[in-house]
């Protein structure tokens, strides 16, 4: 069989003949003006007539003056632009300036169709078939798209993400005219390098990446309103949820009553007439007030339906469309259940997808007026519904009186087959014969491609700027601002964004873990929240710009020893509230004067439970220093309705090596329950002798605080004034320095075990370690011994084991026979073959064994005597002759 061989760039002779079937044309063309005109044109001129108003009919046409025939005609020539392309610096495949023979077939299919439409839709619109690409080469639309999946995570995952991702990667330029077809689709994988494109190759590129993530994805030809065209937002609120910056705020505990009874309320006398006569009045007017809103909310719809200018029903635009339970999806269908009680496939639907902004609609959303045409990868379609809002379409592709199909071929999965009562045919048994169609699986755009480097600085300028409705948004690429800022919104007071009201600022990848900053203008005050991570577990700030404002510190209680939750700071005052300590302490509030010197301090306790040992009942503790004065107030005891409390007057202290005089008249007991036990001078005398001592470690722990806060506060204004920012070990852009060392090493480490097999194993080595200067005869002699005794003991040891399990292999085997001998008549034929065959496996394994040990055996004595003699020829080791001479004898 002759050898077949194929030239990858090789131009292709084509030899169809572009006046063959002109004759043929024209038959069709003046059959198609007499059977059909009449029919369609009544048609369309109402349903045009009913969606445009009163405009004329040369109001319709994309331009002006020029005959509907000839508008997006494919040229049948099939131009090329192999000289001026081939050798270009942009280095474009072949597959770009070149036309291959079925794409050339596809192109007079598409000529073809072009022309039976407008024959028999003299009104529609014209369809976009096939655009000059960057190479100025006619290609067929539904080839341009190039289905590709991608290896970062946010490019495959969900359908805003990537939507998202393709709005601030490209850089959206409107059409230049607005009215006409667009003049050019370049490919996607242009596009990603070039980072700007218009309408329909942002939603070329969008479709291939949805397709290669899994979804049914399609590019809509079709009008929107002006400021879609456009791509102006000024008029759009801020579409997405704002991230706001909370702090969590500390409720005081709310004490449960301890009565389990309580007495029932009073009956209610007062008439409520007046109160229900005005209820069913209002519950009047609300209704009423429902049937205007809606009578307005049905003349705005009609309304929206009116042109607004000449040019209404006539900008160009293209958008993609997810079509929800797509019969070719791979995604789970949507099902419902029926009046008969089946479980039936819910229709296909719609979602549109704006390539400029990244916005996701349902198919009833008012910024697309008409929808022309539709395509994918597979195949192109016509839209033939009458409408008036885009939300009425039918999404079925398989049903040809809505939608015109360009190819007869469809995926597997779209096929439909009509076959009589009697006939039982699956489809995996039809005869290919019935497949012979056109497909159009022939793409030539390269594979898409999007850098580590070009995939994160994600704006074509690193960053990005939108104006919305009182608002304005700042995006930045990772690392490419100073501090780590990835996002600004500021939020006005009006539409026109000129009286700022909050500003908000997320960072990322900053050394101090901080995430969100919120400024409020009106109050001059700023919100910072920061990550998990840090050395003294900063949870959020709040603060003003006048330091002598109160500031507010929250921290991450878990993570530090003290539990504390919330730090309140002002000028003379310190307020400290914590979560979950042993002591059930959760408040503490300092008062001091500037100096730093306490005034006061109040503590609040939780009730402990009676489990918990060495609790105390001491709900709050307050000490007066400038009065000399402790207050200790206890929880609520059962059926008191107050508190008891201790005050004592602190006594003066004693003199060095004295103890405390405890002075009963210095203490005013309250007693809330008459029955409780009256505690002792003595007990009294402990617990005035604990708070004292509590006290002065009181001062020394308000002196630490005060350290701590203003450490804290300096801390920070370093990390505002000089931030810094951090990254992984992994991040290829940024750590090639430390790459560099650990391959550096690696390559070291490569070489000297290179070395190290290309070197002999020295068995002298490990009994040369005790040993620093140059060995004695006698030192000598021992290391020499003990090289080979280790040796020879290694032998030893690996020949017994292995005597050892050929033993074991012996005894086994023959208890096995003598069991076999025995009792052979009492098994079936299984068990019998399934012993046997244990027996033959047990003689195997005894006969390896038996030959492992000989060979073991030969090798062990070959290799002692080959350690010996190069034991005796080692310079590092001083033997004497006659040394020598006994251990070369006794060998």
């Amino acid at each position: 069989m002759p050898k077949i061989l194929f030239n990858k760039y090789k131009k292709v002779e084509s030899t169809i003949d572009p006046s063959r079937h002109l004759a043929k044309f024209k038959e069709i063309d003046e059959a198609k003006r007499h059977t059909e005109s009449d029919i369609y044109d009544d048609e369309e001129e109402g349903y045009y007539e009913e969606e445009m108003g009163e405009y004329t009919e040369g109001d319709f046409s994309l331009s002006e003056g020029e005959p509907a025939l000839n508008i997006g005609k494919i040229d049948l020539s099939f131009p090329e632009t192999i000289e001026e392309f081939e050798n270009s610096p942009q280095c474009y495949p072949p597959s770009y300036y070149t036309l291959s023979p079925k794409e050339r077939l596809l192109l007079l299919y598409a000529e073809n169709f072009r022309k039976q439409l407008v024959l028999s839709y003299p009104k529609k619109r014209a369809m976009v078939l096939a655009l000059p690409n960057e190479c100025r080469v006619q290609k067929f639309v539904c080839t341009t798209i190039r289905p590709t999946a991608f290896i970062y995570p946010e490019l495959i995952s969900s359908v805003e993400k990537i939507a998202t991702f393709v709005a601030d990667f490209i850089e959206y330029e409107p059409l230049e005219d607005q009215i006409n077809l667009p003049t050019r689709l370049i490919s996607p994988d242009t596009l990603l390098r070039r980072r700007k494109g218009n309408s329909y190759e942002m939603a070329t590129l969008l479709v291939s990446m949805l397709i290669g993530a899994g979804h049914p994805a399609m590019v809509v030809s079709g009008v929107a309103r002006e400021e879609v065209v456009i791509n102006d937002q000024l008029a759009i609120p801020y579409p997405y949820p704002i991230v706001e910056v909370e702090a969590e705020e500390v409720s005081k505990p709310v004490e449960k009553p301890g009565q389990k009874y309580k007495l029932r309320g009073l009956p209610d006398l007062q008439s409520h007439l007046d109160e229900d006569i005005a209820e069913v009045h209002r519950v009047k007017e609300a209704e009423e007030k429902r049937i205007q809103d809606e009578i307005i909310r049905k003349k705005m719809e009609d309304l929206e339906l009116l042109a607004v200018d000449r040019h209404h029903y006539r900008r160009s635009h293209a958008w993609v469309v997810i079509i929800n339970n797509a019969p070719w999806s791979i995604k789970p269908k949507t099902t419902y259940v029926d009046v008969n009680g089946d479980v039936v496939e819910a229709p296909p639907s719609a979602t549109f997808i704006e390539p400029s902004t990244g916005f996701i609609c349902e198919s009833g959303c008012k910024q697309y007026i008409l929808i022309d045409s539709v395509w994918n990868q597979y195949n192109y379609y016509v839209n033939k519904q009458k409408y008036q809002r885009v939300g009425d379409l039918r999404w079925d592709l398989r049903e040809t009186a809505d939608w015109e199909h360009m190819l007869p071929g469809e995926p597997p999965e779209m096929r439909t087959y009509k076959m009589a009562s009697d006939e039982n045919i699956a489809e995996e048994d039809r005869d290919i014969g019935e497949e012979k169609h056109l497909d159009c699986i022939c793409e030539w755009v390269e594979r898409l491609h999007i850098g580590l480097s070009d995939f994160e600085q994600r704006f074509p300028k690193s960053e990005k700027k939108i104006q919305y409705k009182g608002a304005i948004e700042e995006r930045f690429a990772p690392y490419s601002q100073r501090d780590g800022k990835v996002k600004q919104l500021t939020i006005y007071n009006n539409d026109e964004c000129t009286d700022p009201k909050i500003r908000y600022e997320y960072y990322e990848n900053r050394s101090d873990l901080m995430r969100h900053v919120k400024y409020t203008y009106a109050k001059d005050q700023f919100e910072e929240i920061f990550g998990k991570g840090r050395n003294d577990s900063l949870k959020s700030m709040e603060y003003f710009s006048d330091s002598s404002q109160q500031r507010k510190v929250y921290f991450y209680s878990g993570s530090r020893i003290d539990s504390l939750d919330l730090m309140v700071v002002e000028t003379q005052s310190l307020v400290l509230h914590y979560k979950g300590r042993m002591d059930k302490c959760w408040y503490k509030e300092f008062h001091f004067t500037t100096g730093n010197k306490i005034k006061k301090v109040i503590e609040k306790f939780h009730k402990g439970n009676a489990d918990d040992i060495g609790a105390t009942d001491i709900a709050t503790r307050t000490f007066l220093f400038q009065q000399n004065k402790i207050i200790l107030k206890f929880h609520y005891t059962f059926g008191a309705l107050t508190a008891t409390t201790v005050e004592f007057t602190k006594p003066p202290r004693p003199d060095y090596g004295q103890e405390l005089v405890y002075d009963e008249k210095l203490t005013k007991i309250y007693k809330a329950n008459p029955l409780d036990p009256t505690r002792s001078n003595l007990e009294l005398y402990r617990l005035l002798r604990d708070q004292l001592s509590y006290e002065d470690q009181l001062r020394k722990n308000f002196e630490k605080i005060v350290d701590d806060i203003n450490n804290i506060f300096d801390v920070r204004r370093s990390e505002k004034s000089e931030p810094k920012l951090k990254f992984t070990i992994f991040d290829p852009l940024r750590n090639g320095a430390a790459r560099a060392i650990r391959m550096k090493q690696f390559e070291e480490e490569e070489e000297l075990k290179k070395e190290i097999a290309s070197k002999p194993a020295d068995f002298l080595a490990p009994y040369l370690v005790p040993y620093q200067d140059e060995l004695t005869p006698e030192q000598s002699l021992y290391a020499y011994n003990a090289c080979l005794n280790d040796l020879k003991s290694r032998f030893v040891s690996l020949l017994n084991n292995l005597q050892r399990h050929y033993e074991d292999l012996t005894s086994e085997s023959k208890s096995l026979n003598r069991f076999l001998n025995k009792f052979e008549n009492q098994f079936n034929n299984y068990d019998y073959k399934r012993l046997v065959q244990q027996s033959k496996d047990l003689e195997l394994n005894k006969r390896m064994v038996q030959q492992r040990l000989t060979l073991t055996h030969e090798e062990s004595q070959k290799k002692y005597e080959l350690v010996k003699s190069s034991l005796l020829k080692d310079t590092r080791l001083n033997l004497k002759k006659e040394d020598m001479i006994k251990q070369t004898t006794e060998g």
